[in-house]
C-alpha cells in the first residue's frame, strides 16, 4: 500500500514544516537555523513520521522515502537556498532514517538524523558553505548501510 506511504509522509512533512516554522519564530529566526537543524526539525520531522504512519499503518522505509521525496521537490526549487544537492540529500537521508527506524526504532532514527544534521552543519561552517557536495554523499553511504546485513558476509 504505497498510497498509505504517501499520503503519511506527506501529512508528515507539512505537520513538521509548521512546527518548525512556529519553533524558528519563537527561538529567534534565521539566525538560529543551526540550533533548528541539530534539534527542533529533526524531532519534529521523525515524531511527524511516526505519527503518520501509525495513522496510516503505512511502512517506516517507505514513509521516510516519500517525506524526503517531498522536501527534496522543495529544496530543488531552491527553497531555503539548498538546490540539487539538498534535494538528493533530503530523498537519501530520509529513506535511510525510515529503513534504520525500521529495524532499530525511532530513538536510532533520531539519533542518526541529529548527527547526520550537525556533521554536514560542521563541515558546511569549516569550508565556509563551499561543501555542498557533502550532503548527498554522506546520505547515500547512510543509505547503502541499510541494505547491508552482517549475515550477508561470506566467510573468507
Amino acid at each position: 500500500m504505497l498510497w498509505r506511504a504517501a499520503v503519511a509522509g506527506g501529512a508528515a512533512f507539512f505537520l513538521s514544516l509548521v512546527v518548525e516554522l512556529v519553533a524558528l519564530g519563537l527561538i529567534g529566526g534565521e539566525a538560529s537555523l543551526p540550533l533548528m537543524a541539530v534539534s527542533v526539525a529533526p524531532v519534529a520531522e521523525e515524531l511527524a513520521k511516526r505519527l503518520g504512519m501509525l495513522v496510516l499503518s503505512a511502512g517506516w522505509g517507505a514513509t521516510g522515502l516519500a517525506f524526503g521525496l517531498i522536501e527534496g521537490a522543495f529544496k530543488l526549487s531552491e527553497w531555503r537556498g539548498i538546490g540539487v544537492a539538498g534535494a538528493i540529500a533530503s530523498v537519501l537521508q530520509h529513506w535511510a532514517y525510515g529503513r534504520w527506524a525500521a529495524r532499530r526504532g525511532l530513538l536510532l532514527a533520531l539519533g542518526l538524523h541529529v548527527g547526520f544534521n550537525a556533521l554536514v552543519l560542521i563541515v558546511d561552517f569549516g569550508t565556509e558553505a563551499r561543501a555542498g557536495w557533502f550532503a548527498p554523499i554522506l546520505a547515500a553511504l547512510l543509505l547503502a548501510t541499510t541494505f547491508w546485513r552482517p549475515s550477508d558476509r561470506k566467510p573468507v
